[in-house]
């Protein structure tokens, strides 16, 4: 008696959310395929994956407790694949913030990751309220993005590059994917979309937060990231392992969709970030630039939006709306579409 087939999922979109939902559905025993516009190394702006920094910060607060246990995940994921990518990591407040109002007893995460320590006041730089350090990744990004589209095509993940028209709805959209992986039976749609959520699922909560970073030359030390006197004043800097490269910025402009390169950011992002990384510097006190890079973070009003949702008797996973977190979310939102795939493991589709 011949095998019964593999439920079929298609997954819409093909940043790290959705390709890493796309290998966790593929070692849970579903057969995948994805239908994008865009993929990994094209430089496409709207293709956001490309430009993040990706290191291992969470951004959620203790009363996400969901977002914290995605961050969770991931965190203890990543820490059993990868050595080398593992770096001591600065972080510093400015000020007195909410999520350190009782001071670093207050971060939900210090019980979660490995050698954290607060830094006594003798060794915090000039204008530092706080500061911690701890074990976590930091993200050769391009490397990463391969890995995941190397592992989904290894495990038999069927890969579809078509732009979806949005114009007649969520509903068409999705038969129009169907038809381009050859109109077989689909169980389940995933619709990891990013910054497309805002016309494929019609959702006026999806918005851009335009992102600005820099390429220099150099692995820096330590990631570092210090959270300034306003919510987005922020400057990190993050190695990119085995690049000689790394990362520092950064802004954070939401509902801005210009993704053309603000001369007035990169000079301020080269001057702000020189005490965090001072062994990148040359003989001039200077990083040396490699290159900048603007992204738009698919960010959402509230939550991410991961819940179920049937459209006639199509079942829809919607993924989407993970902002700047996409990376450190990964693991644990795929998690969650594989459970509510399993939740719904009768539909009749």
């Amino acid at each position: 008696m011949a095998p019964a087939p593999k439920p079929h999922v298609l997954v819409i979109g093909a940043g790290v959310i959705g390709l890493q939902t796309a290998a966790t559905l593929l070692r849970a025993g579903y057969a995948v395929s994805i239908v994008a516009e865009h993929w990994p190394g094209e430089g496409q702006p709207m293709y956001t994956s490309d430009w993040a920094g990706a290191h291992w910060r969470t951004h959620a607060s203790a009363e996400e407790t969901e977002l914290c246990e995605w961050d969770a995940e991931t965190y203890r994921v990543w820490g059993k694949m990868v050595e080398r990518e593992v770096y001591t990591s600065l972080h510093y407040w400015d000020t007195a913030a909410r999520e350190i109002a009782d001071g670093a007893s207050s971060l939900w995460w210090s019980a979660l990751v490995s050698d954290f320590k607060v830094i006594p006041p003798s060794e915090l730089p000039d204008g530092v309220h706080l500061g911690v350090s701890f074990s976590a990744f930091a993200v050769n990004v391009p490397k990463y993005l391969q890995y995941l589209l190397f592992s989904v095509k290894a495990l038999g993940g069927r890969l579809v590059r078509a732009r979806l028209p949005t114009g007649s709805g969520i509903e068409a959209a999705l038969e129009n994917a169907r038809a381009l992986v050859g109109g077989s039976r689909v169980h389940a749609y995933i619709n990891a979309s990013g910054i497309g959520a805002k016309q494929l699922a019609r959702d006026e909560a999806v918005e851009p937060i335009r992102g600005q970073t820099l390429l220099v030359k150099g692995e820096a030390k330590y990631i570092a990231t210090r959270l300034g006197k306003s919510k987005n004043d922020i400057r990190i800097v993050i190695p990119r392992p085995g690049s000689g490269s790394s990362i520092i910025g950064v802004t954070k402009e939401p509902g801005i969709w210009d993704t053309s390169v603000s001369e007035n950011s990169k000079q301020n992002i080269l001057d702000g970030c020189k005490d965090l990384a001072p062994e990148l510097l040359g003989k001039g006190g200077e990083f040396e630039l490699l290159g900048v890079q603007v992204g738009l973070r698919p960010a959402r009003k509230g939550d991410p939006r991961v819940e179920a949702e049937f459209i006639g008797e199509k079942l829809i996973i919607h993924e989407y709306g993970h902002s700047g977190a996409g990376y450190q979310n990964s693991i644990g939102s795929a998690n969650k579409v594989l459970r509510l795939l399993r939740q719904h493991k009768t539909a009749k589709l």
